[in-house]
């Protein structure tokens, strides 16, 4: 009995944990304003690294002797950092153009659908949102 009773509750747990879950459907105003603020974010970060970037240069520019043998390339280096940072930029802008496709893709369209009505089929308008994907 211990045995069944075992065997029983754990068909229930991995049937249980199978299962599909609930998926959530955004609306086109998640996704428009999920484009904006990926578009923001790369503004911000692609700013932030060309500010730095002139800095480094301004840097390197300003510590350059040409009498030494010795050269400092703390600027250049903090010039290359903001380059590096204003590449980082890119993935926010794809992903926001992404984004706002996603947005345009969705609409709210009426779909036929067959029913069945007194032993024929008819179609009905039924409202359903529609998620056009384009390869």
């Amino acid at each position: 009995m211990k045995k069944i009773t075992l065997s029983l509750s754990m068909l229930f747990f991995i049937v249980n944990s199978f299962c599909q879950t609930q998926t959530t459907t955004f609306s086109k105003e998640y996704y428009l304003e999920k484009s904006k603020k990926q578009k923001k974010t790369g503004w911000i970060v692609l700013g932030t690294g060309l500010g730095i970037a002139a800095i480094g240069g301004l840097v390197q520019l300003s510590n350059s002797n040409s009498s030494s043998w010795n050269f400092d390339f703390t600027g250049a280096y903090i010039a290359i950092g903001g380059g590096v940072l204003s590449l980082a930029s890119i993935p926010c802008f794809v992903s926001a153009a992404k984004n706002k496709k996603m947005a345009v893709a969705l609409t709210i369209d009426n779909q036929n659908i067959l029913l069945p009505q007194d032993n024929s089929f008819t179609f009905k308008k039924q409202p359903s949102l529609c998620l056009r994907i384009e390869l």
